[in-house]
């Protein structure tokens, strides 16, 4: 009788507990992302020279020879920070390897070079040629006129349902629905399961972008970087579906 008596009190104990921990824990990560999101887009986006991350999955491509019409094969992708030039608040990064590969995907393909930019409080990626290559290793130029009529990718502060946008764009958006433009669906906590990420569940913001004949999806963790992306053409066979799979994060 007294084991009796005493196992509901002990019960409640550990379930209170138990209780306490979980929500301590939730605390702690909340607080963790809150002080997260205060920070600088490059620390979020983990932009240093040496960084990189490999994603795995999937692409498929038209293919006229295939029996139906296209092919598919797994894939595994690197994105790696090479060198970084700070021009003012402007800072730009030269990469090597970008979720903008995998889009229209062909399996002579390799990966390309970017200039990834962040300028005020927008995060910014274009395809890197020759002359984008010089003004980058000219101290001289500010590369703000690289950026200023582009659409960044992500903009800060982060907000469901709003459209990133032009520091001088062509012409005022006009449109009320949320294609042609990058901007954030869901938040939400989740795991990732990448080696190199110590901290799991973390905060994750989906990008859409979406077109009449296709749609982009970014996946994006402040403290992590980037974390998914899918492509899918809405009309031939061209589609991309990768994961984080390693993070080597500095």
């Amino acid at each position: 009788m007294i084991v009796g008596n005493y196992s509901k009190p002990f019960s409640h104990c550990t379930i209170s507990i138990e209780r306490s921990l979980a929500l301590s824990f939730m605390l702690m990560l909340l607080g963790g992302g809150a002080a997260r999101a205060q920070q600088p887009l490059e620390d979020q986006l983990r932009l240093k020279t040496g960084n990189y991350w490999v994603y795995a999955g999937t692409v498929a491509w038209s293919d006229v020879t295939a029996k139906n019409s296209y092919s598919a094969k797994k894939i595994t992708w690197k994105t790696e920070i090479l060198e970084k030039a700070t021009r003012g608040n402007l800072k730009a990064y030269r990469v090597r390897g970008s979720f903008a590969d995998l889009s229209w995907y062909e399996p002579e393909d390799k990966p390309g070079q970017y200039l990834w930019i962040i300028y005020q409080n927008r995060f910014y990626s274009l395809a890197l040629n020759s002359d984008l290559l010089r003004r980058f290793h000219d101290p001289n130029d500010s590369l703000v006129s690289a950026v200023l009529d582009e659409e960044p990718v992500l903009q800060l502060p982060l907000r469901l349902n709003e459209c990133t946008t032009e520091l001088q764009p062509d012409e005022p958006r006009e449109r009320d629905d949320k294609l042609y433009c990058w901007h954030m669906e869901k938040k939400q906590m989740g795991k990732v399961s990448a080696r190199g990420v110590a901290e799991n569940p973390v905060t994750q913001w989906i990008a859409w972008y979406r077109t009449m004949p296709e749609h982009h999806v970014l996946g994006f963790a402040p403290g992590v970087g980037i974390i998914s992306y899918d492509f899918s053409h809405h009309g031939s066979i061209y589609e991309a579906h990768v994961k984080l799979a390693e993070a080597h994060l500095q």
